[in-house]
């Protein structure tokens, strides 16, 4: 009998709580290498479950969703970000995200994030939580699913505005998958809108 790959997927899941737990609590190494090793981790489940071939061709359709997604969510957190700085708890959080740059070059950090963390955290959270969530439950019930599991998973660093951009993210990024059947718009959009936030025009 073949694994069931919805029930391996759903399991998976510990795995990638036990893994974020210790990327932003425990941090027994650097957090850009937590985070790079965590993320090579669930990119490793994803094609031990899947098993098989994603949509991946780049035409032009799917790179214009890519970087237009991720330009106007960049231009959405950041709208966002003036309306509320002035808020103490959330210009906290928010500060608090970027003291990770601290320890790293920002030239590794975008290294990083092209790969192996824009691309592992889509081929995970998209291509194996939310696409058997999906198959097994239907299009919505997978993409909110996996847009909730990736903000729950980021719960215990106990940061409002980063479990809020994860949901977010995660409704963004799922929506792409799910109206293009192609992983390649969402890691297209994850990786740019991560460079932006985090290396290019960071928000503080």
């Amino acid at each position: 009998m073949p694994p069931d790959k919805f029930r391996l997927a759903s399991l998976s899941l510990i795995i990638a709580a036990i893994l974020w737990i210790l990327v932003f609590l425990v941090q027994p190494f650097d957090f850009w290498i937590m985070l790079a090793s965590s993320t090579l981790i669930l990119l490793l489940i994803s094609v031990l479950i899947n098993r098989s071939k994603w949509d991946a061709e780049i035409n032009v359709r799917v790179v214009v969703y890519g970087v237009l997604s991720a330009v106007l969510l960049y231009g959405f957190f950041y709208l966002g970000f003036q309306v509320t700085k002035s808020n103490p708890m959330l210009s906290e959080g928010v500060s608090r995200v970027y003291e990770l740059r601290s320890s790293v070059p920002s030239i590794l950090i975008g290294s990083m994030l092209v790969f192996p963390i824009g691309p592992g955290e889509e081929i995970y959270w998209r291509g194996l939580i939310q696409r058997r969530f999906a198959e097994r439950l239907g299009a919505n019930t997978g993409l909110l699913t996996a847009a909730t599991a990736y903000a729950l998973v980021h719960l215990p660093t106990l940061n409002p505005p980063l479990i809020l951009t994860a949901f977010i993210g995660g409704l963004v990024w799922g929506y792409l998958y799910k109206v293009t059947g192609s992983i390649v718009p969402a890691v297209i959009s994850h990786v740019l809108w991560d460079l932006l936030i985090f290396v290019v025009a960071p928000l503080n």
